[in-house]
């Protein structure tokens, strides 16, 4: 009996079995074979997912930014419609579907302004903190309360900002890491918990009382200083042997 010829992809040249339609290795279409004077056409899921995939790598990243976009639209906007739709059925008229709205707007916001300013992250970073203020203030409003967004939650999400733009901006500065930045993460983590505790108090009494965070900040600061000091020794004695005495 006459060995038939394996077929080749004509495009990456590997080896293809009989009757498929798409090359198992990069996606693209291949002649469809005749046996018995028959067309065979057989499709191949897995095939066509690479396709798929293949041809997602080959878009650009804006075009990739704005499939990005629309379906996050898509799926934050159709759960806050879904959700008023529900709440005007059961209620006719709108009470707690308000919320996931405007938590979906906000999140849809932030979603839009990272990719266009990823790089100014001064920028990035100020547009964040006031739509998620924004956010609170509104959630604040529509409960009716007194204030707590201006009052407690804002300030507690401008020194949590604050905080963690500082340390990462001292642990970028930082030549050598290593346990350090655990320490200084550690020690910036202690005084955002002074910070807390402070606003919360003024917040229920109308005076800064520190309590638990002195607690915190002792503790944190007594591994800090221990991390700094095995850092400091890692330094000049490079062999761990010698530095653990071993």
């Amino acid at each position: 009996m006459k060995n038939k010829r394996p077929m080749k992809c004509s495009y990456c040249g590997v080896e293809l079995e009989e009757n498929v339609n798409y090359c198992s290795l990069c996606g693209k279409p291949v002649p469809v074979t005749e046996l018995n004077n028959q067309t065979q056409l057989h499709t191949n899921p897995r095939s066509r997912d690479d396709q798929l995939m293949s041809n997602y790598h080959k878009l650009t990243i804006s075009q990739k930014k704005k499939i990005f976009n629309k379906i996050s639209a898509i799926i934050l906007f159709s759960g806050a419609a879904i959700s008023i739709v529900i709440d005007f059925i059961l209620n006719n008229h709108l009470t707690w579907s308000r919320y996931p709205f405007i938590i979906a707007l906000v999140l849809y916001v932030n979603i839009i302004i990272t990719p266009l300013i990823s790089k100014r992250k001064y920028t990035w970073m100020a547009l964040s903190f006031l739509s998620i203020s924004g956010l609170l203030a509104a959630l604040d409003w529509l409960t009716g309360t007194n204030w707590w967004a201006l009052k407690l939650a804002i300030p507690l999400l401008l020194v949590a900002y604050v905080g963690i733009f500082t340390i990462c901006k001292i642990i970028a500065n930082t030549t050598q890491k290593g346990l350090n930045v655990i320490a200084y993460a550690m020690l910036g983590a202690g005084i955002l918990c002074l910070f807390t505790d402070g606003i919360i108090s003024f917040y229920q009494k109308g005076l800064v009382l520190l309590n638990w965070s002195l607690i915190v900040m002792a503790a944190v600061v007594i591994i800090a200083l221990l991390l700094l000091y095995i850092q400091y020794r890692l330094k000049k004695v490079t062999d761990l042997k010698r530095f653990f005495h071993i």
